[in-house]
């Protein structure tokens, strides 16, 4: 199954696991090995260029023609050293990724049969088409599906990705070495599409971590794991860039972009550098053959992984305020003594941490525990590197001068999904809500003032999904009331109420109304 974020060919496509039929399988294969032979031509072509661009030549003085040399191999020990190094990470990272398989049970249908089945059913022709048994519901079919893993320590802990064992009822771990063993979730988190699982294993050899902050732009990469099914495939790439982000409206996004090929069954797998280390856990393409795969970086996915093996979960601070980045046109608005970069306070949670140590709307954060921050992005990410129930200080401009402010952080409220909290018995909604904020309303292309809570995520086998709410939908109101917060839309959901809730939408530029049924 492979899909794109957004729909289309204008967003980047997660790299889902292959568990597409047979049949498309030998096609979608046969393309890629067909791309690959080309990608190996023009390689093939490009280094005899190079070749020829440093043999030496010589003209000859009688018949005016030119004698060249070609290039012995003790000529280009570089290259083949660095096509050494690749094998030898190749090599050493191999007992350490693997194959994931999981197995999906697909929903019961009914077969069309009986006066149903049969389009000549009234009329004299309907004993000519022959009787047929009544409506029966046709039995839960099991699917399949592939992605790839990292072990992260020697008590079989495993890293992949959320969308690869989101909905899995078994789980499946295979080594290189051919040995097949039953795997549980320990935990995930959609928010960075990041997940644990755990073999009952000894001796197993984790791959290390590596620092994704001090790879640099243009250094190789190499990305592992078994696109296509095909296992334990290396392809090899660059880092084509750090800290992509805007994917996916309330994720929490970090990603380093590489050439390095990453395809369908390739989703968390590691991207690891030159030295064996992981640096990122391949998560998602642009597009198959296109060059263009985004990785989640080390310095989101470790501690993601640490606190899901400790907790289950992932517990997240928060300081309680609203920014937006400081733009050219704000920051001359606030006066030629004011910060060129940072992000300006535009509300202030009421109670929060941030009101409680009097932050004000108006201010704008430049620093965070003494790290500048050049805007809204970069202060989320600083303060989410903090641990809950821990002083944080917060530098800020106000009225001209610079001050530092100590703020106590606590756990960050509406974290978890409605269909994570449930409430009388009732049965999971399957969306994830979070406070619309005025940087989100940009990218969902809505008014900077709208007030609500963004949809970060439906379950497709969800009441949501049947009604046809969408990620990136902002709910502005339920039951004729106004939302002006996740968390308050959160708790509206989760009481029942007769005939369902009505659900006020802001799609882009459209408004509409959605009715979301209790689940039953």
């Amino acid at each position: 199954m492979h899909h794109t974020l957004a729909g289309e060919v204008t967003g980047p496509a997660r790299a889902e696991r292959s568990d597409a039929p047979e049949q498309n399988k030998e096609v979608v294969v046969a393309m890629y090995l067909g791309n690959r032979l080309a990608m190996v031509c023009f390689s093939a072509l490009a280094l005899a260029w190079a070749c020829g661009a440093h043999s030496t030549a010589s003209t000859e003085a009688a018949g005016g023609k030119t004698a060249v040399q070609v290039s012995s191999e003790s000529e280009i020990p570089e290259a083949r050293q660095v096509g050494d190094a690749f094998a030898a990470v190749a090599k050493r990272l191999a007992p350490s990724v693997v194959r994931i398989t999981v197995r999906e049970v697909a929903e019961r249908q009914s077969q069309l049969s009986g006066p149903q089945g049969n389009p000549f059913a009234g009329t004299p022709f309907e004993d000519f088409f022959g009787r047929q048994p009544e409506l029966q519901p046709s039995e839960p079919r099991a699917q399949i599906g592939m992605g790839s893993g990292v072990v992260i320590d020697d008590k079989g802990n495993i890293l992949t990705n959320e969308h690869v064992v989101s909905k899995a009822r078994d789980v499946r771990v295979t080594f290189v070495d051919g040995k097949e063993l039953d795997a549980k979730v320990v935990g995930t988190d959609p928010k960075t599409d990041l997940a644990v699982v755990h073999v009952d294993a000894k001796n197993l050899q984790p791959a290390p971590f590596g620092s994704s902050e001090k790879m640099q732009v243009g250094q190789w990469v190499i990305a592992i794991g078994n696109p296509f099914g095909l296992d334990h495939s290396v392809t090899v790439g660059v880092l084509s860039a750090k800290g992509r982000y805007g994917f996916a409206p309330g994720q929490l996004e970090d990603f380093l972009q590489t050439d390095a090929s990453i395809n369908p069954g390739n989703s968390g797998g590691p991207l690891v550098n030159l030295n064996g280390e992981v640096i990122g856990i391949n998560t998602m393409i642009a597009g198959i053959g296109t060059g263009v795969g985004f990785a989640v970086s080390e310095a989101i996915a470790r501690p993601i992984a640490h606190q899901l093996i400790e907790h289950g979960k992932v517990v997240r601070p928060y300081l309680g305020i609203v920014m937006q980045t400081l733009t050219p046109a704000l920051h001359q608005a606030l006066g030629e003594h004011a910060p060129e970069k940072g992000a300006l306070v535009a509300e202030v949670e009421k109670g929060s941490p941030a009101d409680k140590a009097r932050i004000q709307p108006g201010d704008v954060v430049i620093k965070i525990a003494g790290k500048p921050t050049a805007d809204s992005r970069e202060v989320q990410q600083a303060v989410l590197a903090q641990e809950v129930g821990k002083n944080v200080a917060v530098t800020i401009w106000r009225d001209g001068k610079e001050s530092e402010i100590s703020v106590l952080t606590a756990e960050l409220p509406g974290e978890t999904s409605s269909s994570q909290n449930r409430g009388g018995g009732q049965e999971q909604l399957g969306l994830t809500l979070q406070t619309l904020t005025p940087d989100l309303a940009q990218r969902l292309g809505v008014e900077p003032s709208t007030r609500g809570a963004v949809i970060t995520a439906v379950r497709p086998d969800s009441a949501a999904a049947d009604a046809g709410l969408q990620a990136g939908d902002v709910v502005v109101g339920i039951d004729r009331a106004p939302v002006t917060r996740a968390e308050a839309a959160v708790q509206s959901l989760r009481a029942p109420r007769p005939g369902g809730h009505l659900l006020r939408i802001q799609r882009q530029d459209r408004t509409l109304f959605i009715v979301l049924q209790n689940p039953t």
